[in-house]
């Protein structure tokens, strides 16, 4: 409708990324903020609302996520979360083990860690369906195990990891201690109970002799596929083994805290608990740390700041910690969120374009369409500058805008700043907005600012030029009046974009009747054109060749052609038609004649439609293939549809090669006399005329 109209189409990737983003995740769709997905919490566990548990002294979780816990009366219980059903596996008095033992769960096996003096079970495994003992152990090589730590490997739940000093003495007090020098190291276990490896480490031997009972709580260790983690909490240190037999890495905890818990996840990423006291003076607040596999400081886990003294996670990443103090256990799920630019730390990204070049100097801008998707508590601003110059004065320099605007090397925030008096004012969540800017060239600003896990979504940009309006469509003096025609145009305007939407809906109206061309709804309007209501039995691959084929088939309508090419297109597969004329002459015979009339009929204005089993498999299937015979049928004639069964009975309908085969037999040798061909079907006669067994009216039973 308004002649000359061009613009500028901003739509898949390669155009947007001609300009400079700063903290926007592109993608073929558009563009957004970027998002990262960290942890918060899910559910939260307070085992002193469970009545009839005692306190809670430890916890692990075993399969289908649920959680096992020590009490402080040495019972072990099994506890569904989600529907809070609990089972007892260990009742307390089965001196087994101590309420100072360690929890640790390998697939569908309880590992139970007990150092406590007069355990005589120092490692041992347990079925966690019955409470089977699998294995235990006492000791290593002549080494009697003193468990301090025991984890197993993320996903791969079949290896057990325990650390124990690996020299013991008995100190001067008669109690047993590691002496100077004395090694701690992490044995590696298979769900067998057998030793495959020991990874030590120079900076776990003891400089001075300690006693063991000082050693309980100090460490903590964590696994995950090809690494391995020790936390010292004490020496304040990480050492991470890797399998494949690199050197070991060690890095210092730099931050305060009373460290407490280590866990990994898949991606080799480490999380450290903080035990202290909320109270304790000088303790504001408690943060998860979060460690990169080589040991570089991440962003803490801000989605948690209680206590943690024990961590673990499972092979969905979720993350499980243990507040002994208050008996709470807190389930850390990852959720996405919005990333914080660089320089102003809000959520936000901003997009500076490439110049737009009409090419003509003076042109006058017209109006932009932006089609985004912008949430709640989330913005889009839009702003722009024009110019026929494609250079101009920043901060002082003569530089090129577009060269300066996407040069990755100067920071967003400078940026900002050096071109603020550029821009003009921003428009806020633009849609359909008039732009007035004159000028050769073009350049735009797309601020998205974003809420914590929202973020707008920008997937097109239109920037129409040169000016036009409905007001040239008007009488000259609405035209020059100076000071209403620009509000009349402003006006207009909305008109404008209506009419363009319409005029765009009629030049693409064509496609909504190719059936390559849409899905879905319109598919099924198509079909309804040609009185095809049951799209679900259809589906859409088979629709949409009924609707490219249908001036084909109505010109075949109402005959043999016309009827197998509809069968073919729906069952998939060419149908047998038999008509009278081709068995009339068999018929006269007079001991066929009752046969024939039996599986035919002996009406001659009757045929029949013989389809294979795997065609009609249902019910809606039978009814959609008699729909389409008595639809496709020449008129003053009926129909019979007709299922073959791929066996072999006299008198039925038996057709040889096509659901009856002669082969080479082939036989199933019962014993040294006797055998039986593969396709023998065995039946009980005595179970014959039994409804739904072996009942076939007119063959094996009567109605009477």
């Amino acid at each position: 409708m308004q002649d000359g109209q061009t613009f500028f189409s901003l739509n898949k990737r390669l155009d947007w990324e001609q300009g400079y983003d700063a903290n926007i995740a592109m993608s073929d769709q558009g563009f957004s903020i970027q998002q990262t997905d960290k942890y918060s919490i899910h559910r939260i566990v307070r085992t002193d609302e469970l009545e009839g548990i005692p306190g809670i002294v430890d916890m692990t979780v075993g399969p289908g996520r649920k959680l096992i816990l020590l009490d402080e009366s040495a019972s072990v219980w099994v506890y569904d979360d989600e529907s809070r059903h609990r089972e007892l596996l260990f009742r307390h008095g089965h001196e087994l083990f101590s309420p100072q033992a360690m929890l640790a769960s390998m697939a569908d096996l309880l590992v139970i860690a007990d150092a406590h003096e007069g355990s005589e079970r120092r490692l041992a495994v347990y079925a966690i369906s019955n409470g089977q003992t699998m294995w235990a152990v006492q000791e290593w090589e002549g080494l009697k195990l003193y468990p301090l730590a025991v984890n197993t490997k993320l996903k791969t739940a079949n290896l057990l990891y325990v650390t124990v000093p690996l020299d013991i003495e008995i100190g001067m007090n008669g109690r047993p201690e590691v002496p100077p020098g004395g090694r701690i190291g992490i044995m590696q276990w298979s769900s067998a109970g057998e030793v495959l490896r020991v990874f030590e480490h120079e900076a776990l031997s003891m400089t001075e002799a300690t006693p063991l009972s000082k050693l309980q709580d100090r460490y903590y260790t964590a696994a995950a596929d090809g690494t391995l983690a020790l936390l010292d909490t004490q020496q304040r240190t990480v050492t991470v083994f890797h399998e494949d037999g690199r050197e070991p890495l060690l890095f210092s905890l730099e931050q305060e805290g009373r460290f407490a818990g280590i866990s990994i996840d898949t991606n080799h990423n480490l999380y450290i608990g903080d035990s202290g006291f909320a109270q304790q003076e000088g303790v504001t607040e408690r943060f998860i740390l979060k460690y990169r596999g080589n040991g570089i400081p991440a962003d803490k886990v801000t989605g948690f700041r209680g206590r943690a003294d024990k961590m673990t996670m499972d092979s969905r990443d979720r993350l499980y910690v243990f507040d002994r103090l208050s008996g709470q256990i807190t389930l850390l799920d990852l959720r996405a969120r919005t990333m914080l630019l660089e320089g102003s730390q809000l959520p936000e990204a901003v997009y500076f374009s490439a110049d737009l070049d009409t090419g003509d100097t003076e042109t006058i801008w017209h109006k932009i369409r932006l089609e985004a998707n912008i949430p709640e508590e989330t913005l889009v601003r839009f702003s722009y500058f024009a110019s026929d110059e494609s250079e101009g004065l920043i901060v002082g320099d003569y530089l090129n805008y577009t060269s300066y605007l996407t040069d990755p090397t100067i920071p967003v925030q400078t940026k900002v700043m050096a071109t603020a008096g550029l821009w003009s004012e921003p428009i806020l969540n633009p849609k359909d907005a008039l732009i007035d800017a004159q000028g050769r060239y073009l350049w735009f600003k797309i601020e998205l600012i974003g809420s914590e896990q929202k973020t707008p979504f920008i997937r097109k940009l239109r920037v129409y030029f040169p000016r036009t309006s409905l007001i040239q469509y008007l009488p000259p003096m609405y035209q020059q009046d100076d000071t209403h025609s620009p509000f009349l145009e402003r006006f207009l305007a909305m008109f404008s974009t209506f009419f363009d939407d319409m005029e765009d809906r009629i030049d693409r109206i064509s496609s909504h009747f190719d059936p390559d061309a849409v899905s879905g709804t319109y598919l099924e309007w198509l079909g309804g054109w040609l009185a095809i209501t049951e799209h679900e039995a259809w589906g859409e691959k088979k629709l949409r060749e009924l609707i490219k084929r249908a001036p084909e088939l109505y010109k075949l309508r109402g005959t043999r052609e016309g009827l197998l090419n509809m069968l073919q297109i729906y069952t998939g597969t060419e149908a047998f038609i038999l008509e009278y004329f081709q068995f009339r002459q068999m018929q006269e015979t007079s001991e066929l004649r009752k046969l024939f009339a039996q599986l035919y009929g002996d009406n001659p204005y009757t045929f029949c439609v013989l389809l294979k089993p795997e065609c009609v498999r249902t019910d809606a299937q039978r009814l959609i293939v008699e729909s389409i015979i008595e639809d496709q049928k020449p008129a003053y004639t009926e129909g019979k549809l007709i299922v073959l069964q791929p066996w072999m009975y006299a008198d039925m309908h038996t057709y040889l090669g096509i659901n009856t085969y002669l082969s080479e037999p082939t036989l199933l040798t019962l014993d040294q006399r006797s055998s039986m061909p593969y396709n023998t079907v065995l039946i009980d006669v005595d179970r014959d005329k039994r409804m739904d067994i072996h009942t076939r009216l007119g063959l094996d039973s009567e109605i009477e």
